[in-house]
């Protein structure tokens, strides 16, 4: 019974702090700060912002090599093809820049993915009817199939990435990695043409 007490007194002052914040976001926060009170302490061990970095990156070399084995049995090299392919499909007909945006990506290599996609035929680029000086994309009947062949073997890189986790874990991380993903959006047009020590500073409020 006391600690059901000390919980309730610790929602409330979450609620009173973050009134814009639900009950799960509270949990979360409890949980994390749980795990992080039990956390061993070891002069050599890097700061927790630079482990979850460094942690992320890894997960995400990992997920590249399962998608790149994966994607070889529908003809495409790597999983940026993929994701460009799949947020096309999605935006219906964007301009090359409203897709390279959406994608986080620099210009270049955006323009290098969306050529890469209409040589092997599966996007297909037009001029725009407002902006000739503007090309759209669209996907092609081609471009459907790919898709369509690929995403039951993504649905099992997907298992193969995160599949040892339980599904209430899972949803606590979507909830955490959700948070961060429109906080960054918010600013990402804005910092692209910032200097470092600008961008730190918008970010970290300071």
């Amino acid at each position: 019974m006391k600690t059901i007490v000390q919980l309730v007194n610790l929602y409330s002052e979450f609620e009173e702090d973050n009134p814009e914040l639900s009950i799960e976001d509270f949990c979360i926060k409890y949980l994390a700060e749980k795990a992080s009170s039990k956390q061993e302490n070891n002069d050599y061990l890097a700061p927790l912002d630079g482990q979850l970095g460094e942690l992320v990156g890894k997960l995400n070399s990992f997920a590249s090599l399962y998608c790149k084995k994966a994607l070889l049995n529908v003809g495409l090299n790597n999983v940026d093809d993929w994701a460009y392919l799949i947020s096309l499909s999605e935006m219906k007909n964007p301009k090359k820049s409203e897709l390279i945006y959406k994608m986080v990506s620099e210009f270049p290599s955006g323009m290098d993915i969306i050529k890469r996609l209409v040589v092997l035929e599966l996007v297909e680029e037009y001029p725009d009817e407002d902006d000739r000086r503007s090309k759209r994309l669209k996907i092609t009947e081609k471009g459907v199939e790919v898709l369509l062949k690929s995403l039951p073997i993504m649905f099992s890189v997907g298992q193969m990435t995160f599949g040892i986790i339980p599904e209430n874990e899972k949803v606590m991380v979507l909830n955490i990695l959700k948070r961060l993903d429109v906080f960054h959006s918010v600013h990402y047009k804005d910092i692209r043409t910032m200097e470092f020590q600008e961008a730190f500073n918008l970010l970290t409020k300071k």
